[in-house]
C-alpha cells in the first residue's frame, strides 16, 4: 500500500465513525478531518502495537507468536536481519569478569545513537581459531535475579554448549549491548563472534514530508511502511481505531442502535 493509498483509505474508514444528532437537533453527520501528520502519528503507533503484539502469543487475538505459523514468519520477513558481531564492537566495564561485551546494531536518530534491535529471535556465540569455526554455544538469556541465583550455587558456569546473556546500556541514548558469559575461555589464536537474527525496529510511517520542525521518532521526511504488504490493512484498521477512540467516536451503526 502506497502512502497515498494509506491516506485516502484512512479518511474513508475513519468517516465510518461519527456522531448522530440527538433528539431535537438537526440531523447531520459529522465529517472527521485529520491532517497528514496526525494520520502518520496514528499509523506509526498502530504499526508499533501490531509488531509487538504479534510477537507475543498472549497479546494478540489469534494466540500465535512469531514462530507459531508460516503466516507470522512471512509477516515479519521484511524486518528480519542477521549479523555477526566481533568483540571489538564494544568496550566498557563488565559486571562479571568472565563476560564478553558486544554492541548490538544501532541507528542514529537526531544525532543520538539508539538500538536498531526490536526483538532478538535467535542468538549464539561462536568460537573461531583464526578464521575456522571451532565451536558454537546456544545463548540462554537470563534475568538479573536468575544470575544471582546461579552465582549462589557451587557450580557457577553455564551448562555444556551454553552461554548466558544479560543486557546492559552504557552510553547516552538507548545503545543496547549484550554481556555474554561463556562456559569456556579462549585458547591460542582463538576469538569470539556473536551471531544474531533479530527483528529490527521499523521506520515510522510518514505520509508526506513534515513541516515546521515536526518529526516522528526523529524522522521528518516521507517514509513508506517497511512491513510486508499483507500487514498493511491490519495497520490501517488499527490506526483508524486509535484515531476514533482518541475522539470518543464509535461506528455510526452502533451509535444508532443504542439510541
Amino acid at each position: 500500500m502506497t502512502n497515498e493509498e494509506f491516506s485516502n483509505q484512512f479518511s474513508t474508514f475513519l468517516n465510518s465513525y461519527g456522531s448522530v444528532a440527538q433528539f431535537g437537533e438537526q440531523a447531520s453527520r459529522q465529517e472527521i478531518v485529520l491532517d497528514e501528520f496526525e494520520k502518520s502519528v496514528f499509523l506509526t503507533q498502530a504499526q508499533d502495537i501490531i509488531v509487538k503484539s504479534y510477537y507475543e502469543r498472549s497479546t494478540n487475538p489469534q494466540g500465535e507468536g512469531f514462530d507459531d505459523s508460516a503466516r507470522r514468519q512471512v509477516d515479519f520477513s521484511s524486518l528480519i536481519r542477521v549479523t555477526e558481531l566481533s568483540t571489538t564492537s564494544a568496550t566498557g566495564p563488565l559486571y562479571d569478569s568472565r563476560s564478553i561485551l558486544f554492541q548490538l546494531p544501532t541507528t542514529t536518530v537526531n544525532g543520538v545513537s539508539t538500538s536498531a534491535v526490536l526483538l532478538i529471535v535467535n542468538e549464539k556465540l561462536c568460537k573461531y581459531q583464526n578464521t575456522t569455526l571451532k565451536k558454537e554455544y546456544v545463548i540462554k538469556p537470563i534475568s538479573n535475579v536468575e544470575y544471582d541465583r546461579q552465582m549462589s550455587k557451587a557450580y557457577t558456569k553455564p551448562l555444556k554448549k551454553q552461554a548466558w546473556r544479560l543486557f546492559i546500556n552504557q552510553s547516552t541514548g538507548f545503545d543496547l549491548r549484550s554481556e555474554i558469559i561463556p562456559r569456556d575461555t579462549l585458547g591460542n589464536n582463538e576469538s569470539w563472534k556473536y551471531r544474531i537474527r533479530y527483528i529490527k525496529r521499523p521506520r515510522p510511517i510518514i505520509l508526506e514530508d513534515l513541516p515546521d520542525g515536526l518529526s516522528i521518532d526523529g524522522v521528518s521526511s516521507e517514509t513508506a511502511c517497511e512491513l510486508h504488504p499483507i500487514l498493511h490493512m491490519d495497520i490501517l484498521m488499527k490506526a483508524v481505531e486509535l484515531a476514533a477512540t482518541s475522539r470518543g467516536l464509535r461506528p455510526v451503526q452502533q451509535t444508532r442502535q443504542e439510541q
